[in-house]
């Protein structure tokens, strides 16, 4: 059983295109029902011929079934001439099978080869049933024949184009998986990113803080505090990746519930100053606007550009003074966050991958992103549409086609 199952498996592979089994299993049955009755309707007068027409007609499915090879069109279109031509020697007395032989012999052709040998085989068919007609004076039978045959290539022709565009299409398909996939991991990796980078760098700041209480004043209350706000942001971190971690591995058919958390927002922006704070950053915040107009991916998204924004403050420039902006009108809300920078710092800022993260993010919603030197300084800036007159605001996305 292993043995059938495992031969079953390399004649498979052998054929082109992929078709199911039945397109080769309809079309070699036909060809043995054909060779059959060409045989019977012959009698064997002739048994030594006839056996050899047999062999040369069949040589193509023998050659696939028992020696595990596919032939290419043109030793099949060689195959099937030659035994054709040799029933056709004699043809009976009765309507002749053996030039069907021909038509589903164009059918596989049509379906393996290119349009070229596919009407180079059409050309040599015909040829042969021309001959045969002035030979044997077949009649009207031979023009049937020559029409069987254009519509055996034409059947097999469409089978391959229609094989074809369902490769294109699956493969498509794949891509767009990949894609999705892909994007998924940027976007957990930016998540990840956003979570960790904003925790480590006020950790940092507060473990500096408690070093310099230790080394140059010897408090060691202060030293304390510093340390138990560290330890505080160091578990809130692990809580966040725990529960981004617990997310994606609790799908939709889960047995146990996914316990959601509130993603920050627009509300959350004077926590994260003060955060950055506490940790001994000198951030100015300033908000202009009620926050109620903005939605939940908006907010979302200007949260984590003044989290990344702060993040990279501490870590290229913590003794620089910065300053936080939100304005919230009637159409948009704008994010604007600036610091005193370095000149030899520049290269530095410009060469991490947060500034891409939030690109995207403010570019998803539709909004605008700008991030560069400003005088001496460095300065993010957001800026967002908002919902206006019950009009959505412009969202880019991405469609993945799908086929049912």
């Amino acid at each position: 059983m292993d043995w059938f199952r495992e031969t079953a498996l390399q004649r498979r592979a052998l054929v082109p295109y992929e078709f199911p089994w039945a397109v080769p299993l309809v079309m070699y049955s036909s060809t043995l029902l054909i060779v059959g009755c060409s045989v019977l309707q012959r009698g064997f007068t002739r048994p030594w011929l006839l056996a050899l027409a047999a062999l040369l007609a069949l040589t193509p499915i023998l050659s696939f079934i028992v020696a595990g090879r596919k032939l290419n069109a043109f030793w099949t279109v060689a195959f099937a001439l030659a035994g054709v031509g040799l029933f056709l020697t004699w043809p009976p007395n009765v309507v002749d099978g053996a030039p069907f032989l021909l038509m589903f012999t164009l059918g596989e052709v049509g379906a393996i080869a290119s349009v070229r040998a596919g009407l180079l085989a059409v050309g040599a068919c015909v040829a042969l049933l021309v001959a045969a007609e002035q030979l044997h004076h077949l009649g009207t039978f031979s023009l049937y024949m020559v029409f069987f045959v254009l519509c055996g290539w034409l059947i097999g022709r469409i089978m391959q184009l229609q094989q074809r565009l369902l490769l294109q299409e699956r493969a498509q398909q794949v891509r767009m998986l990949e894609q999705a996939a892909s994007d998924e991991r940027r976007r957990i990796a930016r998540e990840i990113h956003d979570v960790i980078a904003h925790s480590l760098s006020v950790t940092m700041l507060h473990l500096t803080g408690a070093r310099r209480a230790l080394q140059e004043d010897h408090d060691v209350d202060d030293a304390v505090a510093g340390l138990l706000d560290a330890e505080r942001l160091g578990r809130q971190a692990m809580s966040d990746i725990r529960g981004t971690v617990g997310l994606l591995s609790t799908g939709p058919g889960g047995t146990e519930p996914m316990r959601l958390s509130p993603e920050p927002g627009i509300s959350d922006i004077p926590d994260l100053v003060a955060d950055f704070t506490a940790a001994g950053m000198a951030v100015e915040s300033h908000i202009y606007g009620s926050g109620e107009s903005v939605s939940a991916g908006v907010g979302l998204a200007l949260y984590r550009v003044a989290q990344e924004s702060l993040a990279n403050i501490a870590k290229h420039s913590p003794r620089s003074s910065a300053a936080v902006l939100l304005d919230i009108n009637g159409s948009a809300a704008s994010l604007t966050v600036s610091n005193d920078l370095a000149a030899g710092l520049l290269h530095d800022v410009c060469s991490g991958g947060g500034l891409a993260g939030m690109r995207q993010r403010i570019e998803m919603l539709g909004g605008e992103f700008r991030a560069g030197r400003a005088e001496d300084g460095w300065t993010v800036s957001a800026s967002v549409p908002l919902e206006t007159d019950g009009a959505p605001c412009r969202v880019r996305r991405k469609v993945l086609w799908r086929h049912d």
